[in-house]
């Protein structure tokens, strides 16, 4: 079992949000016609996930890159989620408040036909090489950073019997006990577990998942659990949720046992994480060698035994103990449900909506 890492603290989140406003305000970079990596010390702005997710990539990945690198300081400003950051990178297209950008593969590829992110010189990211193919970009945009898969999440002291199916979050002791932020990825993913579960095909027709998810609503105590759902289920506001398992097994830990992520029977689907050059950013140059750095399999290794993601990269060697909590073990691997993101792209935003006017607004 890993050392125990601390948990999130409120503190922390005000702190993420204080740094993102000034962040947000300050960091734009001029546009430029070249690298505009003319030499002496750098800063190259990048935006992370906030939380946990900012507190290990920054002692796993930023840190050493640091140590690595003296002559580049890695500004990291803390992001809600993939869609804050589309709207923030289209509001700043001319002097971009970010040079790198992580991003949900299921958002990534507009902000690409949008030219806001540029695709990266393999001859200055050499790990581009390194990667599995699933994390490869075959239009030389971003790759993958992460890979992580949807899973339920329960509180150990309140639930007795653990669920064991998507189809559990239906069951009546949990009515009113739920947390459901599903108006976003881990919606868009559930509806995909149940069109499976449901016999459908999301490709054709998610009238059969909407209209299930709408059942469930009544049971639900909160659609946006404050400051995360992981946090909700650690200090009992809520009994069960849906979450990613990379954050439910980190809490895992922090909580001493009490947050408990669960691979439901029928399977669960891959998210994927991107990391991005933001075009028009003034340090081309420096941001390239920091993503070089982030899926390289030092990097790689460093961050997914502290964090509990997927390596990116084929030269990553994970314990078998952490492995196993990981979208890459055995068991995560045969339970995948294949899902066509490049399709679903289109989809997205789309289906986002259904979710919060027919489902949540219902």
């Amino acid at each position: 079992m890993p050392a125990l890492r601390p948990a999130l603290t409120t503190v922390a989140v005000l702190t993420g949000t204080a740094l993102l406003a000034t962040a947000c305000s300050s960091s734009a970079t001029s546009p430029s016609g070249s690298s505009g990596d003319a030499g002496g010390k750098q800063t190259v702005t990048f935006m992370g996930f906030y939380g946990t997710f900012q507190d290990s990539f920054t002692k796993t990945v930023i840190k050493p890159f640091e140590k690595a690198n003296p002559d580049i300081t890695v500004k990291y400003v803390p992001i809600q989620n993939s869609a804050e950051v589309l709207a923030k990178l289209r509001a700043s297209t001319k002097r971009p408040v970010a040079d790198v950008a992580l991003m949900d593969s299921s958002v990534a590829p507009t902000a690409n036909k949008e030219k806001l992110f540029a695709p990266l010189d393999a001859a200055k990211v050499p790990n581009l090489a390194r990667l599995v193919p699933t994390a490869k970009s075959k239009d030389g945009y971003g790759p993958a950073v992460t890979f992580d898969s949807l899973s339920i999440l329960y509180n150990s002291k309140n639930v007795k019997k653990a669920p064991t199916s998507w189809n559990d979050l239906w069951n009546a002791e949990y009515k009113g006990k739920l947390a459901m932020p599903v108006a976003d990825t881990r919606g868009v993913a559930l509806i995909i577990a149940l069109e499976k579960i449901l016999g459908g095909d999301y490709k054709k027709d998610i009238d059969p998942a909407i209209d299930k998810l709408k059942t469930l609503a009544p049971s639900v105590q909160t659609w946006q659990p404050s400051p995360d759902v992981y946090t909700a289920i650690q200090s009992g506001d809520a009994d069960v949720a849906v979450g990613w398992n990379a954050r439910g097994q980190f809490y895992k830990d922090s909580s001493q046992g009490v947050v408990q992520p669960v691979l439901p029977e029928e399977g669960t689907v891959t998210q994927v994480n991107t990391i991005n050059l933001v075009n028009n950013s003034a340090h081309t140059a420096a941001a390239q060698k920091f993503i070089d750095y982030a899926i390289g399999a030092e990097a790689q290794k460093a961050f997914d035994d502290e964090a509990f993601y997927a390596p990116v990269n084929e030269d990553v060697r994970l314990a078998p103990e952490t492995k196993e909590r990981t979208q890459a073990s055995a068991e995560q691997q045969k339970n995948q449900i294949p899902v066509d993101w490049a399709w679903l792209t289109t989809r997205y935003t789309a289906w986002v909506d259904r979710i919060k006017q027919e489902v949540i607004g219902g």
